[in-house]
């Protein structure tokens, strides 16, 4: 099955300086990809591998624990990653990883370290990641927050905040964002990098973003913030701030008290945030995933509301500019995509899973795509 149809956004409001009114045709495409074995529809992780000989998926195999390379499109499987947790090669506290390189795969580990692995599977090197301003429990690697190769460094993540309620205000600008290890000395470097200094003055908004590369910069974007950061790979700075709002996110989620889990969930649904960034290197420009306000009393079923939190009903995205300017935003169909994990950048667009739980077409036989294509015109 194929769908094809342009939608018209003019420029959304909302960006810092004037900005040219343009007009954007977001294209679609629906990609069905037939599983040939036993594959979670909406893995944890997935990062598009683009080589001389093809396209593969690489996808991480909770199932088989296994990381897998999917040929696209025919989903073929071109290699597997068999995960060890025990032994010589044992990765007893994996999480997540990230292939830099032929035949290099870096994993998070707990306690909090990098491991290199090969595509054997054999550990090639351990370094425990400690911070001397914040005590660490865990570092991960997610789909969103990748980690980044940058000459003989690896570029790492740590997002959360390591005693949430417990912390006061100012313990915000000791918690140190981004942090790189030297893989030919070892070295382990944190960098200024935070949450912004008001990013608790009116509650305490949980912790989290997404991060993205373009042109040796980092662009960190909080999920409970409208700011992004530039932060400059080469000199270990940040360069640039800058507020992207979109119109549709103007509730933040304060957790102030830890409640029960259905008044947390309730307060989730009501309030908006943003989700993933990416940078699409085709078109140079940038996706910014949002999460907007719902209520569930007004879905015409009733589910279950722990299930509506990891597949929402609306999502939606804004497509920026070079400069992080707003060009449009679109909010997709109830239950059209599946927005927590799950998706990329290739040559024809972005890619979103189709595989919402909830939607009518939720096939768990394929991997389902929208292909989502914008195309920028002047007028």
């Amino acid at each position: 099955m194929r769908i094809f149809f342009p939608l018209l956004i003019l420029i959304a409001t909302g960006c810092n300086g004037s900005v040219e009114e343009k007009t954007i045709d977001f294209k679609t495409n629906l990609l069905e990809i037939k599983l040939l074995e036993t594959i979670p529809v909406n893995p944890r992780y997935t990062q598009l591998i683009a080589s001389d000989s093809g396209e593969y998926l690489l996808l991480l195999n909770d199932f088989k624990d296994k990381f897998q390379f999917l040929e696209l499109p025919s989903g073929g499987i071109a290699h597997e990653i068999t995960i060890q947790r025990e032994g010589e090669n044992g990765i007893s506290g994996f999480n997540a990883g990230t292939v830099t390189g032929w035949d290099s795969l870096w994993v998070t580990n707990r306690p909090p370290s990098l491991v290199l692995t090969n595509f054997s599977g054999e550990v090639l090197k351990k370094v425990t990641i400690i911070d001397d301003q914040t005590p660490l429990t865990v570092i991960r690697s997610d789909f969103d927050r990748r980690m980044h190769q940058y000459g003989n460094k690896i570029f790492g993540s740590q997002p959360l905040f390591m005693d949430h309620h417990g912390m006061n205000k100012d313990a915000i600008q000791k918690q140190r964002l981004v942090f790189s290890l030297d893989v030919n000395t070892g070295d382990v470097e944190w960098y200024d990098v935070f949450y912004r200094e008001d990013y608790w003055d009116n509650g305490k908004k949980p912790s989290g973003y997404s991060w993205t590369e373009k042109d040796g910069k980092l662009y960190i974007a909080p999920w409970h913030d409208h700011e992004i950061q530039v932060f400059d790979l080469a000199s270990g700075t940040v360069t640039n701030r800058k507020e992207v709002k979109s119109n549709h996110v103007n509730k933040p989620d304060y957790v102030n008290e830890i409640l029960p889990m259905e008044k947390a969930l309730a307060n989730s649904f009501s309030s908006d945030r943003y989700k993933s960034l990416l940078y699409d290197k085709y078109r140079n420009v940038f996706y910014r995933f949002f999460l907007p306000s719902f209520d569930p009393e007004i879905l015409e079923e009733e589910y279950n509301h722990l299930d509506l939190e990891f597949s929402r009903p609306y999502s939606g995205v804004m497509v920026l500019d070079s400069e992080l300017n707003i060009i449009g935003e679109h909010i997709f169909d109830k239950f059209q995509v599946y927005s927590l994990n799950n998706h990329f950048v290739g040559e024809k667009g972005l890619y979103i899973s189709a595989n919402n739980p909830f939607n009518p077409e939720y096939n768990e036989d394929m991997l389902r795509y929208l292909i989502f294509t914008p195309e920028l015109r002047e007028e």
